[in-house]
């Protein structure tokens, strides 16, 4: 995921004069995204523990699979990173899976809306499943307001 997040191509990068068009989501904001689109669901995994899988859809879609190394790597010898399961998807469809999170759009309406309020309220109304980091930094408001604004919208 981190390298899906980190790749300019991707996300339109050089393609827009735009200030807002070359911002791209980090990798919390990614994983938020693939799970509202359907791409992405958690589920346990262990006790106490929780993994994202790709979902059915996708995997029979032919997008990507789950790939589960623990039958390669031993825990206590090449420890956590290498043994459990994380999502991937296939080099060929990525493209097609990031178009359909909306990215872009998000960011095009955004540029539409004159004020930080505007901008927030929109994305609370339309993306609250976004971190408040990143609802912080598309709508212009600091961490703090992000954040209790979702709290808020929470308990509604």
């Amino acid at each position: 995921m981190r390298d899906i997040a980190g790749r300019g191509d991707l996300w339109g990068e050089g393609l827009s004069p735009s200030p807002r068009a070359i911002a791209r989501p980090d990798k919390e904001t990614l994983y938020r995204l693939l799970q509202e689109n359907c791409w992405l669901e958690r589920a346990p995994f262990g006790r106490e523990q929780s993994r994202w899988f790709v979902t059915d859809k996708a995997v029979e879609g032919g997008y990507g699979q789950t790939v589960d190394p623990s039958n390669l790597h031993s825990l206590k010898l090449s420890g956590g990173k290498k043994s459990f399961p994380f999502p991937v998807f296939y080099e060929d469809k990525v493209q097609d899976v990031i178009w359909t999170l909306g990215w872009d759009a998000i960011l095009d309406h955004l540029d539409t809306l004159a004020t930080k309020k505007e901008r927030l309220a929109w994305l609370m109304a339309q993306h609250s499943y976004l971190p408040a980091k990143a609802i912080s930094q598309l709508s212009g408001v600091g961490i703090a307001t992000a954040k209790r604004h979702k709290a808020q919208n929470d308990t509604q």
